[in-house]
């Protein structure tokens, strides 16, 4: 083995054992102080960290900085992330994310990626360097926003009336109201439910029966029928705004018994109706389910935006650093409800990320493009 393989060798099994100690360290914070409070890294500290992160880009490295920012340390990194990824996806909780060995190895992750950015950084070359920097620059900046921008992020809930705007919202965990620099004005809340259903019940216990076969049909004109041993048609059905649903049915046993009448679940101030047909069985009409609820809402905020759009389920709507997101509403009321809660995060770094995502995506299209290096991280 020649000398150069031997020096190889030894500088790969210290990055190794210094790893390993950083990760030993973070084991032994877990133990003694318990997990990362993710509050500990709102500003100033994400501010610092950050800065001091990116501060790496521009520095001089001597040799000890220069295997910090080496591909050998990158992959072990990674490597050892991934590892950490895969237990967050086996144990309950997914609480590994807010452990020290997984905060340690992150940061180890962000300085090695700027120092091997700002390696390149410093003898640029347009055409050679450019899809590296963007990918590798725009990464650092996304990860920087996700770690420990994390802890800038505040999450508030907040009702709305329509026709009011409100300024006012609770701390996620809190009870005390705050006003807040952004407001919600709710110009509409629609509700889209799935059609209620007729179901043969023991008025007892309101349990359906038989089981083991069809249990409902739903509550639609003309719509037709088997439950056990009866056969149902629905005749009518009305379900006017601020009403209860009301079905007229008409049901036929097999030896020719035929019952007609109305089934209704009643709502928030009319009474339920039940259909019976004997003394213990009786047909009745579930509640209707939720299938998607909206809020028409117009967005102000202290800066002088404003904003009109629609907020759904999984569908927020976004303005400047805050996503507002549609979190309930008055389910006694169901579709007539007049008020909406809503969700709303704010988040100082989501611009920042936004521009780390476009210059990765820019970088991997260089990349297709161009071809070359995949990282180029030495």
């Amino acid at each position: 083995m020649d000398s150069q393989s031997k020096r190889e060798q030894e500088i790969a099994l210290k990055q190794i054992i210094v790893i390993s100690a950083v990760i030993a360290a973070g084991f032994l914070l877990q133990i003694f102080t318990g997990s990362v409070v993710q509050e500990i890294l709102a500003a100033p500290v994400s501010i610092i960290l950050s800065a001091a992160i990116l501060s790496l880009l521009f520095i001089k490295q001597g040799d000890l900085l220069q295997q910090c920012g080496s591909a050998r340390v990158s992959l072990i990194l990674i490597a050892t992330l991934l590892i950490i990824s895969m237990l967050m996806g086996i144990i309950p909780g997914n609480t590994i994310k807010y452990s020290w060995p997984f905060a340690l190895i992150y940061l180890m992750i962000l300085v090695n990626l700027s120092l091997a950015t700002g390696r390149r950084l410093r003898r640029f070359r347009l055409w050679r360097d450019l899809k590296f920097i963007l990918f590798h620059l725009g990464l650092l900046i996304l990860l920087i926003a996700a770690g420990p921008g994390s802890g800038d992020t505040k999450r508030y809930f907040m009702t709305v009336r329509e026709g009011d705007t409100e300024w006012r919202g609770v701390v996620s965990g809190g009870t005390e109201v705050e006003e807040l620099p952004v407001a919600l004005a709710l110009l509409d809340f629609d509700m889209e439910e799935y059609p209620p259903k007729i179901a043969l019940i023991e008025r007892r216990t309101g349990t359906s029966l038989p089981a083991g076969r069809p249990e409902y049909i739903d509550a639609a004109a003309g719509n037709r029928g088997v439950i056990g041993e009866w056969s149902i048609s629905v005749d009518s059905f009305e379900y006017p705004k601020m009403k209860a649903p009301v079905a007229h049915i008409t049901v036929k046993k097999g030896d020719g018994v035929t019952i007609n009448g109305i089934v209704s679940c009643g709502n928030y101030f009319q009474p339920y109706h039940l259909l019976d047909i004997d003394s213990v069985y009786s047909f009745a009409m579930t509640y209707p389910e939720p299938q998607n609820y909206t809020s028409h809402i117009e967005i102000y905020t202290k800066s002088g935006l404003k904003k009109n759009g629609t907020v759904e389920v999984n569908h927020p709507l976004t303005a400047g650093s805050w996503k507002i997101y549609q979190y309930s509403y008055n389910s006694t009321m169901g579709r007539d409800s007049e008020i909406s809660q809503f969700e709303l995060v704010y988040d100082p770094w989501l611009i920042p990320a936004y521009i780390g995502i476009v210059m990765v995506m820019l970088g991997s299209l260089l990349l297709i493009i161009k071809g070359g290096e995949s990282n180029g991280v030495e």
